[in-house]
């Protein structure tokens, strides 16, 4: 009983091998490098592009310099930042033009997530007042 079900087992594991297993040519055929992203849909497309680019650039190269030629700052989308509000209408006026002069201050920054990480810094919530 024991010898009958190691064989069913290893005929099993041989079957699921053998299916899996590619003809020589197709492997080297399909090895060869990254495939090229489909840009259309990806919302940053400049980024998806210079991937791309750098794939053909590198497509002859392997393991470590593969990684070193791709490690390559990629361009983001153009970020543009949110106007100020009209802390006229506002209920808290103090936070409102804080967050004014915090838009003002990171006016500058070329990505989202700079320009979130200075508002973050702009914005820090001062220590409660004890009374």
């Amino acid at each position: 009983m024991r010898s009958c079900f190691s064989v069913l087992l290893a005929g099993a594991i041989a079957a699921t091998f053998a299916a899996t297993v590619m003809p020589a040519g197709a492997a080297s055929e399909k090895a060869a490098g990254a495939y090229p992203l489909d840009c259309a849909k990806w919302k940053d497309k400049a980024r998806c592009a210079a991937l791309n680019q750098d794939l053909q650039a590198c497509k002859d190269k392997t393991d470590d310099e593969w990684r070193e030629c791709m490690h390559q700052p990629a361009p983001t989308a153009k970020f543009t930042p949110p106007k100020p509000r009209d802390c006229g209408k506002a209920r808290d006026k103090e936070r409102c033009e804080a967050h004014t002069r915090a838009l003002e201050a990171c006016k500058d920054k070329f990505t989202r997530a700079e320009h979130r990480r200075c508002l973050a810094g702009q914005l820090q919530e001062p220590a409660p007042k004890q009374n």
